[in-house]
């Protein structure tokens, strides 16, 4: 049985690769493969597969001549990543170079390769589809290197938008083929980019490479597992969010990468905790508390620190995070449970100064306010406009306010909007970062312009979804103010599992109607036709469409970036579906997108779309006068 653990999937690449060249070893990385090796593996992992040596394949430095060692190369099958090889196989460091590239090369590349190994130094050639960042067993990430393009109308540039659906679809294979399954593709109705991404891998899957992705029939009898590939721009009030969980703070206030955080910043820090490695692998504390709320992750860590002194034979009675930092800093050498003590309560006192010095309590308060309550446009404007004109709340979340409260009034409140903009302004904020408001409004906005957005953003567009949105303003002690946001996320993956996608929002991509389940399938009573999108293997001779069982495995992917309140909220459905509690009971859900957004960062796309868009209104108007 084939693993939907994507960080086992990468994992048992490395491994593999690393274990079929025996003795001490070099392995040569490129910058995309050093990013996924570091979330896989551990360097005590790397050290135990006798790893001399971890350097980059484009790296200007030149390298040491090391002939008695055999190169490991893990690299993305890319034309740069080629011609640096053929160099490197010009002037050989090592003795022989072993191949595994993340996903499938090109015949012309392979024959590029072996026209410059002159003196047959490669001693084999692998594909391993790890073209991926695993972030957490259930949470993947394509990265693209220019990230807002996903945000952007692909028509301002077709040349990058070709470039990144290139890159998207090879990431998207890679999970595909990582994961084994036979899967059925939709795409949200109104996202171009979401179409492109799903047709290009359908192409690839069912045409170009239809062996590849053959895994055989199964004849169970229930619904191809459903690849689902849907738009940022659908939700843009997720990112935009503070967050109250230990994982997704990190992200948000301390802008973690790939698991690590940086803390070179902080004064007085000791050159062992210069950078925090997040690995619930690694970090039993992290691995249970990555999702725990501010408060109790902070219960948690005095009890890491109460163990320690008691263990020193220090007792003392912690009042505060700085007594705890202090106390643990005037630590001699620390063991490995001090270490990780110490990393927690750094992590946990650089996020408690930020929480005081940003007014993040009552800034999140008014966004859930806005996000999650009954509509109150006078309310919600004179909350906004108080902390807009404050002095110490930060500008970005001034920003993300403002952008809270557009998305929220755009049809009502149109005045206030232009009043909260005109107040940011003169209070200081970036007028480049105001433009990123106003792309943000234009191309997210529930306009009849903008066709993109499908979900109930704010629950109000029913009677019953703003019923329910009243009930629970009325219930008291159910949940925690700052964490009553659910994202709309968790909705359509409800939906699809039950088999009730609504075929108008979400397309097959090859345009065959399931009858509002997530199916794509041509009856062939059970016959093979292969690849992604044509699963009529998995149906009995006598099986009809309606008799079919949900899919058991979901993959989301969302051009424009995941966020970490969505993995934690897709977390928990895989922890209820192992209890065989509620609708997720028995399924398997996997989050993917083209990297994880923080609200700094969705804003600093938008900066950037905003740029691209004075450009193109420049360029047209040259246009027309010529």
């Amino acid at each position: 049985m084939s693993s939907t653990d994507l960080v086992a999937i990468l994992r048992s690449y490395l491994e593999r690769a690393l274990r079929e060249v025996p003795g001490m070893k070099v392995l040569l990385l490129d910058t995309e493969t050093m990013r996924s090796v570091s979330t896989a593996l551990s360097q005590s992992d790397i050290l135990e597969q006798e790893v001399y040596l971890v350097q980059k394949i484009n790296s200007e430095e030149k390298r040491e001549h090391l002939p008695h060692l055999k190169a490991v190369a893990f690299l993305r099958p890319t034309r740069e990543n080629i011609a640096c090889l053929r160099r490197e196989l010009r002037e050989p460091c090592f003795g022989a170079y072993h191949l595994y590239f993340t996903n499938r090369i090109e015949d012309m590349r392979l024959q590029d390769l072996a026209e410059g190994d002159s003196r047959e130094l490669v001693a084999c050639v692998h594909e391993a589809f790890g073209d991926f960042i695993a972030l957490e067993s259930h949470h993947a990430a394509v990265p693209l290197p220019r990230p807002h393009l996903a945000l952007a109308p692909m028509a301002w540039d077709y040349g990058a938008s070709s470039d990144m659906i290139s890159r998207l679809t090879e990431g998207l294979a890679s999970i595909v083929l990582g994961l084994r399954k036979r899967f059925s593709i939709k795409y949200q109705r109104g996202s171009d980019i979401s179409q492109r991404v799903a047709q290009s891998l359908h192409h690839l899957a069912g045409v170009e490479q239809r062996e590849l992705f053959d895994f055989g029939s199964r004849h169970t009898g229930e619904s191809a597992p459903l690849l689902l590939i849907i738009d940022r721009k659908d939700d843009p009030v997720t990112p935009l969010l503070s967050q109250w969980t230990y994982q997704a703070m990190l992200h948000e206030i301390l802008r973690s990468r790939d698991n690590r955080v940086s803390l070179k910043q902080v004064v007085g820090i000791r050159p062992e905790l210069a950078e925090a490695v997040l690995s619930p692998l690694q970090d039993a504390f992290y691995a249970k508390n990555m999702y725990a709320n501010f408060g109790d992750v902070g219960m948690a860590i005095k009890s890491l620190v109460d163990a320690v002194s008691a263990e020193g034979r220090q007792a003392r009675d912690f009042q505060s995070l700085d007594d705890m930092a202090s106390f643990v800093e005037n630590l001699p050498e620390m063991s490995h449970q001090q270490g990780v003590t110490a990393k927690h309560v750094a992590l946990m006192t650089e996020l408690s100064h930020a929480v005081e010095r940003r007014q993040l309590m009552r800034v999140s308060g008014v966004e859930q306010e806005i996000a999650c309550a009954a509509a109150n446009l006078g309310t919600h404007y004179d909350a906004v406009s108080e902390l807009v004109r404050s002095g110490v709340v930060d500008s970005r979340d001034k920003l993300r306010l403002i952008a809270l409260f557009a998305l929220r009034y755009e049809r009502d409140g149109r005045g206030q909007i232009s009043a909260l903009m005109t107040a940011a302004a003169e209070g200081g904020v970036d007028p480049a970062q105001l433009s990123a408001v106003r792309s943000l409004l234009k191309h997210c906005g529930c306009g009849e312009e903008n066709s993109v957005r499908v979900s109930d953003l704010f629950s109000d567009r029913s009677f019953s979804s703003r019923f329910a949105t009243l009930a629970k303003q009325h219930i008291r002690g159910v949940e925690n103010v700052y964490t009553q946001h659910v994202p709309p996320l968790i909705s359509i993956l409800e939906r699809a599992a039950k088999g009730k996608l609504v075929d108008a929002d979400y397309l097959s991509v090859d345009g065959i109607s399931s009858g509002g389940s997530s199916l794509m399938m041509s009856m062939t009573n059970g016959s093979s036709s292969g690849g992604l999108g044509s699963s009529s293997t998995n149906v009995p001779g006598n099986a009809s469409l309606t008799s079919l069982k949900p899919p058991k495995l979901i993959v989301v992917f969302i051009v424009g970036g995941t966020t970490y309140e969505e993995a934690k909220a897709v977390a928990e459905l895989n922890s209820s579906a192992d209890r065989g509690e509620g609708w997720a009971a028995g399924m398997r859900f996997i989050l993917a997108g083209t990297g994880p957004q923080s609200s700094a960062t969705f804003l600093e796309d938008w900066e950037e779309i905003s740029v691209m868009e004075r450009y193109q209104k420049t360029h047209q108007g040259q246009g027309r006068l010529r």
